[in-house]
């Protein structure tokens, strides 16, 4: 009877186990299966709910400054939680319409608010910012000797003339070449300021390109081209100045005649003055400035 009981009591356990351990189990299923209908839900649901925007539906994208129309651009859906505040929504597409576009726009992209302007971008827009007063003035500069890479449009700067010429004569040592102050030389250098302050408006590259329209259309690029542009030789050898263009009143630009009319050896010494924030093109978009350091460094 001992023996019955104990192996009927062994008999038992492993039956109440796996009572346990299938009730567990099924417990698990349910859970997983019910997790799983609620994400599967959720998504659905969220796929449902979606935000009407524009996209490019054009063959090759509609270029800068081109015309927006309905006729290139199409109704997207995107999911609300993908949506951002920047987009153009379908019902703005009235305020969209025979407006141009800032940059390039890819075909089947997104567009966004800041990718529409009311007018097509002026070229060389400082030029409609000028006093009727000033006049332009070209003047050739050389970048290693004046400031390297630093200068860019919007800096001041003061230009100094450097005039070698004869030496007077007429001294009590003239004729003793020993104690001649000009003596074996015959020559005295002068320096003279040109302009005490006059600002950079713009600079030209070898090409005689403007330098302040290659950095606006550098701007004007999505960040993936931008990049590509600024890895290029090409970028790099075209922000590297030959010449400046300078705002001048009508005196500077008598002194600068005064000057190409003087006899005698003669050179520019330009030297940059203290910047002030916001005052040059690079500052509307430091993160521009960040690269093109980065790569200069570089090359």
């Amino acid at each position: 009877m001992k023996l019955g009981s104990i192996k009927g009591g062994k008999s038992k356990i492993p039956r109440n186990k796996n009572l346990l351990r299938k009730i567990a189990a099924a417990a698990i299923s349910v859970a997983v299966f019910l997790a799983a209908f609620m994400v599967i839900n959720n998504a659905n649901t969220a796929a449902r709910d979606t935000v009407s925007v524009l996209r490019v539906s054009m063959a090759g994208g509609i270029p800068e400054k081109g015309v927006i129309t309905k006729d290139n651009v199409v109704v997207s859906d995107v999911i609300r939680r993908e949506h951002t505040g920047d987009m153009v929504r379908a019902d703005e597409i009235g305020e969209i319409v025979n407006k141009f576009a800032a940059r390039p726009l890819r075909d089947g992209a997104i567009i966004h608010s800041d990718e529409v302007v009311d007018e097509i971008p002026k070229k060389n827009e400082w030029l409609y910012r000028m006093s009727d007063e000033m006049e332009l003035l070209t003047i050739p500069y050389n970048h290693i000797e004046a400031g390297g890479d630093i200068l860019t449009p919007g800096d001041r700067i003061m230009v100094r003339v450097i005039f070698v010429e004869d030496a007077p004569s007429g001294g009590p040592y003239d004729d003793d070449e020993y104690y001649s102050p000009y003596a074996g030389r015959g020559k005295a250098t002068r320096t003279e300021i040109l302009f005490n302050s006059i600002e950079v408006m713009d600079m030209l590259n070898n090409r005689s390109n403007s330098i302040y329209e290659v950095y606006r259309e550098v701007m004007r690029l999505s960040e993936d081209q931008r990049q590509m542009v600024l890895k290029s030789s090409e970028f790099i050898k075209s922000i590297v100045p030959r010449a400046l263009i300078l705002a001048a009143s009508p005196d500077q630009i008598e002194n600068y005649i005064q000057y190409l009319n003087a006899t005698g050896h003669k050179s520019l010494l330009v030297t940059i003055m203290p910047r002030h924030e916001n005052m040059i093109i690079l500052d509307q978009l430091p993160t521009l400035e960040k690269e093109i350091e980065s790569w200069l460094e570089k090359q």
